[in-house]
């Protein structure tokens, strides 16, 4: 397993990229994380690989990790880099 920090103001649009790739999503959780701030989960699964974003939010402070199986890391680093090039609004 691989594990990437994602920018947290990009998270959604990486979450896009991920549905418009065909990722399936097999699991989610969101909640209070901390007592100070809150957070979710996500597990994606395509063709036997994985990937799983932890996103957290702690008093405004915000933080995401990706973690991926090694066999997906062209495709993720592709995406990711898709995520990079993508203009802020």
């Amino acid at each position: 397993m691989q594990v990437v920090e994602v920018p947290a103001k990009k998270c959604e649009l990486f979450k896009q990229l991920m549905a418009e790739n065909q990722w399936q999503i097999t699991h989610q959780d969101a909640g209070q994380a901390h007592l100070v701030g809150w957070g979710y989960e996500i597990h994606w699964t395509l063709d036997n690989q994985n990937a799983i974003l932890r996103y957290n939010d702690k008093q405004g402070v915000a933080t995401a990790l990706l973690e991926f199986s090694d066999s997906a890391s062209a495709q993720i680093h592709h995406l990711l880099n898709q995520m990079n090039e993508a203009i802020d609004d």
